[in-house]
């Protein structure tokens, strides 16, 4: 049975949503973590960047990613920033005091596994360094996103 992209399915909207907005509620559920671990979350992405995206393949990815840099962390700022090229959206989460690079990178393998079968990447920069950035690009086009059911 198909869906128009604009119609509900079992009450999830198959829209575009911001991504800014999914970010927030997303670290809304890391509260104690970011109090446990000192950590202060700065969402810098656009409110008009708007994703497409299958969310129900997308969202669990940059949940885990956030939760394992998040608890990975201590005592930092962490800044999330988002680019949109054509159909690829890049999801920037920089920790400004990366206190374990290892514990980081080893943590994150699964989910670098996750991201490619949603067809998307994962990769870290920096991750021994001081200043660690984790970023998912992921496809971002109406054609090949399916709503969640």
């Amino acid at each position: 049975m198909k869906h128009s992209a604009n119609e509900d399915i079992a009450g999830i909207p198959c829209t575009s949503i911001s991504l800014k907005l999914l970010v927030s509620k997303l670290v809304g559920n890391l509260t104690a973590d970011l109090i446990r671990n000192k950590v202060v979350i700065g969402n810098e992405v656009s409110p008009e960047l708007k994703m497409l995206a299958d969310l129900s393949q997308v969202i669990p990815v940059i949940n885990e990613i956030l939760t394992t840099v998040v608890a990975n962390a201590r005592n930092t700022c962490i800044l999330i920033t988002a680019e949109k090229f054509t159909d690829i959206v890049t999801l920037n989460i920089q920790d400004s005091n990366n206190y374990n690079g290892y514990a980081l990178s080893f943590s994150l393998m699964s989910v670098g596994r996750h991201a490619r079968i949603v067809g998307g990447n994962m990769s870290i920069e920096g991750a021994q360094k001081r200043v660690a950035t984790v970023s998912f690009s992921f496809p971002d086009a109406p054609g090949i996103r399916r709503c969640a059911y």
